[in-house]
């Protein structure tokens, strides 16, 4: 009677605490659902609210002075339709140039007999550590009309007074872009080829199909899906980059959604427009989710065209005969432009005292005071502490937030995930430009009526990067996480492991390369990106190393772009080293 009296009071505290376990399982994801929502619907809300807004500056906001007034004036005054066509011809001829050299070099990687396959396979990922700023700054520094180092030289040679090629021109953007987005495309083509089935290719070949026909009636038609998704993905990718636009575009007039929008607020002497830069954020972002969508449905569909099965197979090499070395040459150029190139052009402006071409008197009068100048300013070091900051504070929370949203997703039967994976996916398709833009929307509201000091935070930087970055991240860790079987998460909980240590000890162990390959790759973008910091970036207090270079470079300030570039370069490479160590590139295009 004793006993029964005794132990009572602790099975009913056993058994409240344990309900109170049971309310705050059920309520996380919800929890979990309801901050994501607010993190990507608030921003779209307030730049939809700001392109009706009629006030002058987005502080004046007022419900009694909305209107249509903007839409107009983008569509009538700014010709909105011009931009609209040059982005469009700028998308497609990038993402064919991209997506086509990204092809060959994975078929001639995956499928054909071309030596040094090792050295190219982990040398065109480098590419990616080469910001893009750094990237378009290069190629002017090299084909600039004028001064082009390539130009001058062709026209010295030649006696001609016109350019061999003119990097400010459409054609010039479509060069430029088309080679950044190689890397990723890359990635995500080589899982493709490697695990085709060679069945059909070996029956066309056995009916006597020359190899050429054989590739391109069996092997291109097989990765038609797959090569039609990256191609989308790519045309997000490129459609939502500023810097190169920015760089190679905007001196010459020569507009696309991104640059037209910077543009609108940037407007030196005047008061910005930041109603009709929020109309032509609509029409931005209104093209960027309907590509979105055709991507999620094609790749919803992609089952359809599979083509692994279950038995064992290796891929047909095919021979390439006299063309082997031609072939590695071509790959191994390509290597030059997109990674040794910018970094060469880069070191030999950074150890100039004044921009000339290469010559053996520029050759004599190398220093290093331009690095010496670039530590001495007090600016660099805020830079660079801030450009630290914010860079791990952003691939950590994004790391651990999409960990959350991945676990849910994959692992519950939340009746949201659904919900759930479909906003998790959504800011892939909102531009950076338009984010920082509807973000300082958002932020001046918030600052107006809390008294709060958000805009011109290192914390807006962050929240702003963490949401731009974690499609990228759930998709990954989604992936690698359905790789781990239940049955361990089961055992750890029938032993009464918290949910937290079931974290820390099963699904830490399997999945750290996963997690230090997003964290590795946020850190990256966190670093290269810099169209959302242009528009959030308030001087010192929140400035960032790509807001720095982009204001050296406007202020023709070219052999300090220099040297913080190679700093900056090197620094990259060395991230991107980590990120192929643990071998995360494989997986993003596996999550394809």
């Amino acid at each position: 009677m004793a006993n029964t009296m005794t132990n009572a009071p602790g099975e009913a505290a056993g058994t409240e605490a344990k309900a109170r376990k049971n309310i705050v399982a059920r309520m996380f994801p919800w929890l979990v659902l309801l901050m994501l929502a607010a993190l990507v619907v608030a921003p779209i809300f307030s730049l939809v609210a700001g392109s009706f807004s009629l006030s002058r500056l987005p502080n004046e906001f007022a419900l009694d002075n909305l209107g249509f007034d903007n839409f107009y004036a983008v569509w009538i005054e700014q010709r909105i339709d011009r931009v609209i066509w040059n982005t469009t011809i700028y998308v497609i001829g990038a993402t064919v140039f991209g997506v086509t050299t990204a092809g060959v070099l994975a078929w001639l990687v995956e499928r054909s007999d071309m030596p040094g396959k090792t050295w190219i396979y982990a040398g065109v990922p480098l590419g990616i550590a080469v910001p893009g700023i750094l990237h378009a700054i290069a190629w002017v520094l090299l084909l600039s009309p004028r001064s082009g180092f390539v130009n001058r030289a062709w026209m010295d040679v030649t006696g001609s007074n016109a350019p061999l090629f003119d990097i400010y021109t459409m054609g010039g953007l479509i060069f430029a872009e088309g080679l950044r987005l190689v890397p990723v495309a890359f990635l995500m083509l080589v899982p493709l080829m490697r695990s085709m089935d060679p069945a059909m290719e070996e029956a066309a070949a056995a009916s006597g199909a020359s190899p050429s026909r054989v590739v391109r009636r069996i092997t291109l038609a097989l990765l038609m899906p797959g090569v039609l998704a990256i191609s989308i993905f790519q045309a997000i990718t490129a459609m939502e980059n500023f810097e190169v636009p920015g760089v190679l575009g905007m001196p010459v007039n020569l507009h696309v959604f991104s640059t037209r929008v910077y543009n609108l607020i940037d407007n030196i002497g005047s008061i910005p427009a930041f109603g009709q830069a929020n109309a032509a954020a609509i029409f931005y972002l209104v093209i960027a989710l309907i590509i979105s969508f055709f991507y999620l449905r094609l790749v919803r569909s992609s089952e359809r065209y599979s083509t692994i099965t279950g038995k064992g197979f290796t891929p047909r090499k095919v021979p390439l005969g006299r063309w082997r070395k031609p072939a590695l040459a071509l790959a191994l150029l390509f290597l030059f432009m997109t990674i040794v190139l910018p970094f060469l052009v880069l070191l030999y402006v950074s150890l100039l005292n004044y921009l000339r071409p290469p010559s053996l008197e520029a050759f004599k009068s190398f220093t290093l005071q331009n690095y010496e100048n670039v530590f001495a300013q007090p600016r660099v070091a805020r830079t660079l502490f801030n450009t630290i900051y914010v860079t791990l504070l952003t691939a950590t929370t994004v790391t651990v937030v999409s960990f959350l949203i991945s676990y849910i997703i994959v692992r519950t039967r939340f009746a949201g995930r659904y919900v759930l994976d479909m906003l998790s996916f959504l800011p892939h398709a909102i531009p950076g430009i338009v984010l920082g833009l509807a973000l300082f929307w958002l932020f001046m509201q918030i600052d107006e009526w809390t008294g709060l000091r958000t805009f011109g935070s290192i914390y807006a930087l962050v929240l702003g990067f963490t949401i731009l970055f974690l499609s990228y991240a759930v998709r990954a860790m989604s992936v690698a996480m359905i790789q781990v079987h239940p049955d361990l998460e089961d055992a750890a909980k029938l032993s009464g492991a918290a949910p937290w240590r079931i974290a820390l000890r099963v699904f830490g162990p399997l999945l750290m390369p996963t997690l230090v390959g997003i964290w590795i790759y946020v850190a990256m973008l966190s670093v290269r990106f810099i169209s959302l910091p242009l528009i959030l970036s308030q001087g010192g207090n929140n400035e960032v190393l790509g807001v720095m270079i982009w204001s050296l470079w406007d202020n023709g300030n070219i052999s300090s772009v220099g040297a913080i570039g190679i700093m900056l370069m090197s620094f990259m490479f060395a991230l991107a080293l980590g990120l192929r160590a643990f071998g995360f590139g494989s997986q993003r295009g596996s999550a394809l």
